[in-house]
């Protein structure tokens, strides 16, 4: 048969047996076994080669049988069959002896591998024969003998671990059970550990295989000691630990050395939660175990059913029909054997779980103890589970099916180590398989934890400590936190779980409220209130690491919090390798029903919006109905339509039913028709009567009001009959039978109504109701029976005991309730007999649940969810914290509060929720007492260390809230102070005035330390001992009233309690502030500032702590970046300054100070060009310079700049610009010291260090020329104005060489840049606005120079005006041949036409009103003449000259020249229009030679404009109107004086209107005159440059002249006029015809024009017509001598119209005659000059003119003479010649 090997290894094994049994099988009912096995020893032990084939068997023995024993032979079935038979038949014979052998050799077998196959009873031979087997020995353990219990485990546990032979279906269910059993039944403590170790072992593999889908996966032996009970614990030395340990490993080891010769390392398993190490649990009073009848597979079976009927009804295909024989099909639907294996497993210990005994087996142990296992491999099994067990559907289909029925019978026991048990699974369930079960956990949460939880004042303290250490575990995981959060408390048809959580914890904290009764020994309730508020701290700390986690903050209390877990009460829950290999223990796998985007925030924040909003308006509903709907339908969660209010109204949990009620039975027009609506949306068809209204009637409560009910009633009779037409021949029948049915309910069912109502009477009541005939009797008895049976009432009916009338708005789904169903009390039994109606009920919540929930699981991933979890729980965290904080001095308390603390401030502070982290950190800094140090206690130091902690930690996020911890910083620097006897800065900084006494006082006590009895101790400690608020001003409060030496003493203690925080500690805050990022240290800038600036502010007490930190920290932070340092700096300006500017000087003096040595730091820092930050920070020097009123403050600020500029000056770059600033306000100071002593430090600057001013930004040199410009304006000394307009002589000088970089590069390529009067100079600065924008060209740098200089020329010290006009025109005569042509347009248009500006606008012929009254105020009228005649005409000059000089270049600018000269000469003044025009004359003379044609014309069109412009104006005289407000003054005219005395001699006699005529009379004199001036220089012009002018252009200048000559003419001859002006007679001093001079001149002048261009004959000659002119001209003047001389001859004649002065007027009008007679000769002479032709053409029109000469008066006798010669030399001829 075998090789001689192989029979010895099994034969050994089978033989030894084989012998044992024989000896031990000596009685008679043995005899068979006996004999078998004796007959198979001989085959066995013989020689023979095939000792077991069977001749007669033939066709068997070629089937394989399952033994074989690893050699080359294997054994047939048969033969297989002849070996195992005698061991199977050795134990069924029950007597140890025998038993034992038979047993062992099995054990062996399996061990050794000898058996293989797979052992089934419903499979072939081979299965049956091993099936039968494994049944055999399972038997065994019957026996009740410890030993064979052992070797019954022994075999099992191998069996079951083998590879070889593999047990699966009925067969390992019988294995588990025949552990269990021996467990439960064995009287032997080790047996009994041992079973329950093999049932935990038996577990791994089963599972450990089904994930992996082999049983070939490798299994380690499992840990016992984390098994051992409390009981168990009695084994003191651990022997029986060992023991068992020993058998597992053993049985394990066997096996693997099998397989595998190397044994693997062991794994432990993990995850307990302590339900077996906690002491408190104790088996309570069987007595008080849940009444329950023993019906557990009856519930078991409708549990599946209806589960499966409803929550798992989108799984089709997992189960059939659901009929309870069909059960077994389940199984075999599952191919794959491991997962079949794995599922009954499961199953039977869920079912062995809910074994409940009835009431008189309570007091049986045993029974207890099965559930208890049961409940134990059950949470083993969950808390390491795999991926395959958490994912698949079959699997989380088992846990709802049957896990859920044993949670919600055993969470109900009131046996402690049960409930604990099932709070433990349920933890696996929420921290593991909460992805599929969302629905499940919505029920079971309130049910098994939040019932307990929010019990406060009677709870069953074991009950309530365990849910809270549950609550503690599932912290752990920060995931399952948030997940509940979004799944739940954002769901509208879910629970808010942990809101609710949050809020039941706080109220544990908190205590049972003052004056209610509760069941907690004072003990109990403090460790309940520690425990709770642990757990509030861990929520905090688990949602901090869930953000820390999704932000990737690194986590500063890692370390720390393994501690914590190390040290709490129960192990964390390390996942068990065993079970789920490498897989992650996290619940958040994605589920199949998990939402695939994930968590879409915006979704989750509109859900949760619309939830509160929903709640409220519900809560609303439940106070006043009506409001509530408006409310609803306003805030669109309710549509409008009654028929919309209706489903809501149906639909909606947590409704009032009563108010539903109320609202329906209303009269008002919407409520009817909600209430139709209602009615309506019900489907009565084919419902009996009371069916209907029982339907009807559960989602309401009937109203009180009868015609309420009337309305209500008569509504659901109309629709019951319209839904069953032939039920009631009519709807009233209905009607009358409803009430009735409501009447007999009440009547049956309240306890209140005596005698009860029949049958009988019942069916008496309701004759003749149907259309006067009767119902049948049969239907009203039935009807009758069914009512007085079952109650009609409503769907919570039930509940209404538990439930409290005022619904809180945070419960929406009264899933709470629930439980009230479950846990009932005693005296309730009697309203749910049987567990029947208590499943059923839970399944209505799971299939309302199903019906509303899309159950769809979101898997939280956006940090931004916590915002909402912190708006839920910040307000009982803060309560939580708070309350303990300030009452209780228990150190255990106080660490939890300020831990709470810390995690709160860090989660909001990362968060960003300002208003909440603020409350949180406001809170703790009052908790610090740093304000009231007289209360300091050892808490309030802890409640300081932890606020150095936060900062230290959560520094980044804490913006705003730096302040309340700088401001506890601050205090605690003040008291520690306090604390070493040093003064206070007040003795430095107290304004003088106040404090002198004080300061006085505090010399003479020589600063006594307050920890020495000293007088001067009371003095600095009275302010700190008076208890401040937290929000006081300063540290102090007031010091007022006295202080005792007791509080005195107190305070010294407390000063030294201090010194447990160092003050090293306080300073790192400071130190640390360099590891901030670039936002933090901003607020922590600001922050300062804030608390530096009330420190300063305390008028008894001002400090400087901070204000000497914030130079610290910018010397810590020295290193970051300019971009963070500008903003850092915008905000520490605005501090420097508005400290530099306190009336405190003490403190004004040290802020600068700080600032320059702040100033100091950064000057050590390198800018590169074109960089602004050095300017920056050296603004606030400039800006307290302007508003400082302290003399020494300004002092102060230009010596600090002064030795940062003498010490720096490397590194100064763009802070030139403030110093100049500084320099340029210091100049116009009203201290002369302040004046010099700038200047003086100016004058070393520009001296030493110019190169440095422009090194990196050229445009520096425009702040230092507009400084020295400042100078130049300095009241106090003349020297400093003049060597500051020396200096600019030297910035011009540098100016003009191109040295203003210091690099040569540089200088090089300007110098070959700038050529003198390059013709490409318009290119060198592009224009943009006339402004010369290109950086390289120097001459950019120009106009501010020249600007200034030509502010100076206002200036009025004559020698100052001198210089700078001098030295304005030496420079750009110098250097003006480097400008380019928008450079020059800038020079003419900024600088040198301002010069005159007041002139041209200000001046007029009085002096009077002037724009410009800032330059001119300060000038007497001396200067002002001088100003005139010196300064105006020098600087016009020089202009001219300007032009001229650089002519080439400028000449575009001609036009604006001319217009500056013309705005002279039209001035009403004489001796401006004299300087306009000699300037003018100037300019021709110097420049005529260079013009061309357009230029003179444009110098002709300026001309005519100028004598256009001057024309006399007298019409005020004539029509006597008011003149124009710019005339007001005339008559102050300097070129009048006489009519100025007479003027002021009449003062104010003289009418306004007389004062106006006056003012224009001089006017007009004025005019006249700058007209003859403007003539003259008309001509001399056109006599200098009578060859080089066009005809065209002469032209234009003697239109200009013409005009003046006919406008005077027109003013001579206005008789209305000149009557008028006689009337002011001598007073005005004007000629009779008042303009004649200006109209000879003129027109004289025109005819020489005229007369010469004859002569002439220049270019363009013909195309003017110039005789043409002439003759105009010379018949012009000819007729108005005429009518002049006529106009004389005809008033003589009328003597009736003459006035008064006819005598004087015939003598004048003979002088005007001859003052006319020498233009009229000239005329006469011209008109003969002609020539022939034109003489003769013209003589037509000349010849009645002529004679009109002779005919009238005449002056003088010239013009008869040169009439005879005209008529003699050439009339004579012509006349002649044509006779």
């Amino acid at each position: 048969m075998a090789s001689s090997e192989a029979d010895s290894r099994l034969s050994q094994v089978v033989a030894r047996a084989l012998e044992k049994i024989i000896k031990n099988a000596s009685w008679r009912k043995h005899s068979k076994l006996a004999h078998q096995c004796k007959a198979l020893l001989e085959r066995i032990t013989s020689p023979s080669d095939s000792p077991l084939a069977s001749p007669d068997s033939e066709p068997e023995s070629s089937i394989p049988g399952p033994l074989h024993d690893g050699g080359a032979v294997e054994y047939s079935l048969f033969e297989s069959e002849f070996i195992l038979s005698p061991l199977i038949n050795a134990c069924s014979t029950a007597f140890n002896k025998i038993v034992d052998p038979a047993v062992d050799c099995i054990q062996k077998l399996i061990a050794y591998g000898y058996l293989r196959g797979e052992a089934d009873p419903s499979g072939g031979p081979e299965a049956q024969l091993l099936s039968k087997l494994i049944e055999s020995v399972c038997k065994c353990h019957d026996l009740s003998d410890d030993a064979i219990e052992l070797l019954v485990l022994k075999t099992l546990l191998s069996a079951v671990t083998s590879v070889s032979l593999r047990i699966h279906g009925d067969c390992l269910l019988q294995i588990v059970r025949t552990c269990y059993d021996i467990y439960l039944g064995s009287k032997n403590v080790v047996n009994q550990t041992t079973a329950k170790a093999s049932l935990v072992q038996m577990l791994v593999i089963v599972f450990r295989r089904m994930e992996a889908d082999s049983s070939a996966v490798p299994v380690q032996p499992i840990v016992v000691a984390e098994l051992m009970e409390p009981i168990e614990k009695s084994d003191a030395d651990g022997s029986m630990t060992q023991f068992v340990q020993g058998f597992i490993t053993k049985i394990m080891q066997d096996i693997d050395g099998v397989l595998n010769p190397v044994t693997p390392s062991r794994v432990s398993l993990g995850g307990h939660d302590g339900a077996f190490e906690t002491t408190a649990v104790e088996t309570t009073n069987p007595a008080d175990l849940l009444d329950s009848t023993d019906k557990d597979m009856l519930d078991a079976k409708y549990w599946e059913i209806s589960m499966y009927k409803t929550a798992l009804e989108g799984r089709k295909g997992e189960l059939a029909d659901g009929e309870a024989d069909r059960d077994e099909d389940l199984e075999v639907q599952i191919g794959n054997k491991f997962k079949r294996d794995a599922f009954l497993v499961f199953r039977a210990l869920c079912k062995l779980s809910m074994k409940t005994p009835p009431k008189e087996a309570l007091a049986d142990p045993l029974l207890m103890r099965g559930k208890i296992v049961a409940l134990e491999l059950l949470k083993i099994l969950l808390e390491n589970a795999g991926t395959v067990f958490r994912t698949s559907e079959r699997f989380l289909g088992a846990i709802k099916q049957y896990l859920c029925l044993s949670l919600l019978k055993n969470s109900a026991s009131t046996l402690m180590i049960v409930f604990q048990l099932s709070c433990s699974i349920f933890i696996s369930l929420v921290s593991r398989f909460r992805a599929g079960l969302k629905a499940e956990i919505g029920v079971f949460f309130p049910m098994i934890v939040l019932r307990v939880l929010e019990n406060v004042a009677q709870p069953n303290f074991q009950q309530k400590m365990i849910v809270i250490r549950f609550l503690d575990k599932l912290c752990l995981d920060s995931q399952t936190l948030v997940d509940i959060f979004i799944n739940y408390d954002c769901d509208v048809n879910s629970s808010n779980i942990f809101e609710r959580m949050v809020n039941g914890l706080l109220k544990t904290a908190q205590g049972v409220p003052p004056g209610v009764a509760t069941t907690l020994l004072p003990p109990q309730e403090a460790t309940m209130k520690l425990e709770a508020m642990r757990c509030l701290v861990a929520i905090l700390r688990s949602m901090g690491d869930w953000m820390n986690k999704q932000l990737r903050i690194p986590d500063p209390y890692s370390t720390k919090r393994f501690e914590d877990v190390e040290n709490s009460p129960e192990p964390g829950n390390v996942p068990m390798a065993i079970l789920n290999g490498d897989e992650p223990a996290e619940g958040s796998d994605s589920h199949s029903e998990a939402s695939n985007e994930a968590s879409d925030v915006l979704t989750i924040e509109q859900r949760r919006a619309y939830k509160l909003e929903l709640q409220e308006g519900i809560s609303l509903f439940n106070r006043k109905p009506k409001k509530g709907i408006e409310f609803l339908i306003k805030a669109n969660k309710v549509g409008d339509s009654p028929e919309e209010i209706a489903a809501f109204l149906k639909n909606a949990s947590d409704l009032n039913k009563t108010l539903i009620g109320d609202y329906l039975g209303e009269r008002e027009d919407l409520s009817l028709k909600v209430m139709h609506a209602y009615v309506d949306s019900f489907d009565f068809q084919g419902m009996e009567f009371d069916e209907a209204i029982r339907a009807f009637l559960q989602g309401f409560r009937l109203p009180g009001e009868a015609q309420k009910i009337d309305r209500i009633m008569e509504k659901f009779a109309e629709r019951y009959c319209k839904c069953n037409p032939k039920a009631f021949t009519s709807a009233d029948t209905a009607y009358v039978l409803a009430y009735s049915v409501i009447m007999l309910n009440t009547d049956s069912h309240n306890p209140m109504v005596k005698n009860k109502m029949s049958a009988d009477d019942f069916i008496r009541n309701n004759r003749g109701i149907d259309d006067g005939k009767d119902l049948p009797e049969e239907y009203l008895r039935s009807l009758f029976e069914r009512i007085s049976r079952n109650e009609i009432k409503m769907k919570e009916d039930d509940l209404s005991l538990h439930q409290k009338q005022s619904v809180n708005s945070n419960r929406i789904l009264g899933l709470d309730n629930i439980l009230n169903i479950v846990i009932r009390k005693r005296d309730e039994d009697q309203h749910m007999e049987t567990s029947d109606d208590l499943i059923r009920h839970m399944q209505e919540q799971f299939k309302e649940k199903a019906r509303k929930s899309k159950s769809v699981y979101y898997a939280a991933t956006d940090v931004v969810i916590l915002r909402f979890m912190i708006e839920v729980c910040w307000a009982p965290m803060l309560a939580a914290f708070s309350v303990p904080l300030d009452q209780s001095d228990d150190e255990v308390v106080i660490t939890l509060c300020l831990e709470g603390f810390r995690y709160a401030i860090h989660v909001t502070a990362v968060m960003s929720m300002k208003t909440h982290r603020d409350a949180f950190v406001t809170s703790l800094a009052k908790f610090t007492s740093l304000h009231s140090p007289a209360d300091i206690k050892q808490k309030n130091i802890y409640a300081i260390k932890a606020i150095v902690t936060i900062a230290d930690e959560d520094g980044n996020y804490l913006r705003e809230a730096w302040e309340h911890i700088l401001t506890c910083v601050s205090r605690f620097e003040h008291l520690h102070l306090l604390g070493e006897g040093a003064p206070p800065d007040a003795t430095f900084f107290a304004f003088p005035q106040d404090e002198s006494e004080k300061s006085k006082q505090a010399k003479s006590t020589n600063l006594p330390v307050l920890n020495k009895k000293g007088p001067g101790k009371i003095q600095y400690a009275a302010a700190s001992v008076m208890r401040g608020s937290y929000d006081g001003a300063g540290i102090g409060g007031n010091s007022a009233g006295a202080v005792t030496s007791e509080q005195v003493d107190n305070l010294v203690s407390n000063l030294n309690m201090l010194e447990q925080v160092g003050s090293s500690e306080m300073n790192r805050i400071f130190t640390r502030s360099q590891k901030l990022n670039s936002e933090a240290i901003i607020d922590f800038v600001k922050a300062l500032c804030k608390v530096s600036m009330e420190e300063l502010r305390s008028t008894s007490d001002p400090r400087v702590f901070s204000l000497t930190k914030i130079v610290e920290i910018a010397h810590y932070n020295m290193n970051r970046i300019r971009l963070v340092w500008s903003s850092i700096w915008h905000v520490l300006s605005n501090f420097f300054v508005t400290i530099g500017c306190s009336e405190n000087l003490s403190i004004a003096i040290f802020a600068m100070d700080s600032l320059r040595q702040l100033s100091m730091k950064f000057l050590e820092r390198e800018e590169l060009a074109n960089y602004n930050f050095q300017n920056e920070f050296m603004k606030p020097f400039v800006i307290v310079m302007r508003k400082s009123s302290a003399v020494e403050i300004r002092e102060l600020i230009i010596r600090c700049v002064s030795q940062m500029v003498l010490s720096r000056v490397n590194n100064v770059k763009s802070g030139w610009k403030s110093m100049f600033m500084v320099f340029a306000t210091a100049a116009y100071d009203n201290h002369k010291n302040i004046v010099l002593l700038a200047f003086e430090i100016m004058e070393k600057i520009i001296r030493d260090y110019f190169p440095y001013i422009t090194e990196t930004e050229t445009t520096t040199f425009t702040d230092c020329v507009n400084c020295l410009v400042a100078f130049t304006n300095s009241r106090y000394n003349k020297d400093i104005s003049l060597n500051a307009i020396a200096f600019l002589r030297f910035c011009a000088a540098k100016l003009a060489e191109g040295d203003l970089g210091s690099s040569s590069k540089k200088k090089e390529k300007e110098n070959g840049k700038v050529s003198p009067s390059s013709p490409h100079k318009g290119k060198d600065g592009r224009q943009e606005n006339g402004e010369l924008i290109d950086k390289d060209d120097h001459l950019y740098f120009w106009f501010p120079l020249l600007a200034g200089l030509s502010e100076l020329s206002f200036d009025p010290r004559p020698e100052i005006r001198k210089n700078a006009l001098e030295l304005l025109f030496e420079t750009l005569r110098n250097h003006g041949h480097l400008f380019s042509l928008p450079l020059w347009e800038r020079v003419f248009e900024s600088v040198l036409f301002p010069i005159f500006d007041y002139v041209r606008h200000g001046i007029d012929p009085a002096g009077g009103d002037s724009n410009e009254e800032g330059i001119v105020s300060d000038m007497d009228e001396l200067d002002q003449d001088a100003w005139l005649y010196e300064t105006c005409t020098l600087a016009l000059q020089l202009v001219v000259d300007l032009f001229v000089n650089f002519y080439n270049t400028v000449h575009p600018l001609l036009r604006k020249v001319l217009s500056l000269l013309i705005s002279f000469i039209k001035r009403p003044h004489q001796s401006l229009a004299g300087i306009g025009t000699a300037a003018f004359v100037r300019l021709m003379s110097n420049a005529g030679d260079l013009f061309s044609e357009e230029k003179w014309l444009e110098v002709g069109y300026s001309l005519k404009e100028a004598a256009n412009a001057t024309l006399p104006d007298f019409s005020c005289v004539v029509s006597g109107d008011n003149m124009a407000g710019t005339n007001e003054h005339a008559l102050n005219s300097q070129g009048n004086e006489a009519s100025a005395g007479s003027d002021t001699s009449q003062g104010g006699s003289e009418s306004l209107r007389t004062q106006h005529i006056y003012a224009s009379l001089s006017e007009a004199k004025c005019r006249a005159a700058v007209q003859l001036l403007l003539i003259q220089a008309m001509m001399e012009i056109y006599n200098m440059y009578r060859t080089h002018l066009s005809a065209k252009n002469t032209l234009v200048l003697y239109e200009a002249i013409h005009d003046v000559a006919s406008h005077a003419h027109r003013i001579n001859i206005d008789s209305p006029l000149q009557s008028k002006l006689q009337e002011f007679g001598p007073m005005i001093q004007m000629q009779d015809p008042p303009l004649l001079r200006l109209e000879n001149e003129a027109y004289q002048s025109c005819l020489t024009l005229l007369q010469n261009l004859i002569l002439d004959r220049p270019p363009r000659y013909e195309e003017v017509k110039v005789e043409s002119h002439l003759v105009d001209l010379c018949q012009e003047v000819l007729l108005f001598y005429i009518e002049t001389a006529r106009s004389g001859q005809t008033s003589e004649t009328s003597p009736e119209e003459q006035s008064q002065w006819l005598i004087p007027s015939v003598s004048g009008k003979r002088r005007e005659l001859a003052s006319r007679a020498p233009l009229i000769v000239a005329t006469l002479q011209a008109i003969c000059s002609l020539g022939d032709t034109l003489f003769e053409k013209n003589l037509v029109q000349f010849f009645p003119l002529l004679s009109s000469l002779i005919s009238c008066e005449h002056g003088s006798n010239e013009v008869q003479v040169a009439l005879s010669d005209m008529l003699s030399s050439s009339v004579g001829p012509v006349l002649l010649r044509s006779c």
